[in-house]
């Protein structure tokens, strides 16, 4: 992959997360889906939510999902808590479907605390080919 776009349908992707991006997709020549996982979380101990975000062949960012854990144990169930999707153009929240416009607060929030996670090592990674 040559790139990773910057340009959504909305708004723009950061230097940060672009660059964090490409280096674990730059030898890939396909779709591809990343997986970021904090292998500590649980919804007793807590922990970084894990995030998924899919990049298409062309290197735009088809979606970014954002995963938590909701219920108490035994009944806990990990679920889309924020998804962002780019694709289709709609922002989810909790199971509230939005137009994509109405997550741009929220994302650049996101996408800040996101960055400085992965930049501490918190995540493991994996990359699947789509």
């Amino acid at each position: 992959m040559t790139d990773v776009n910057a340009k959504t349908t909305e708004w723009t992707i950061s230097e940060a997360l672009q660059s964090l991006l490409y280096e674990l997709v730059k030898e890939r020549s396909g779709a591809c889906i990343i997986s970021f996982r904090d292998p500590t979380y649980s919804p007793t101990a807590g922990g970084f939510h894990p995030v998924e975000i899919m990049v298409g062949e062309t290197g735009d960012i088809q979606y970014i999902t954002d995963f938590a854990y909701v219920g108490q144990p035994p009944v806990e169930e990990l679920v889309k808590e924020i998804d962002f999707d780019f694709a289709s153009g709609a922002f989810q929240h909790l199971g509230h479907e939005l137009p994509i416009s109405a997550g741009r607060g929220l994302y650049r929030i996101w996408e800040n605390n996101f960055c400085m996670f992965a930049k501490m090592g918190v995540f493991e990674t994996e990359v699947t080919d789509v």
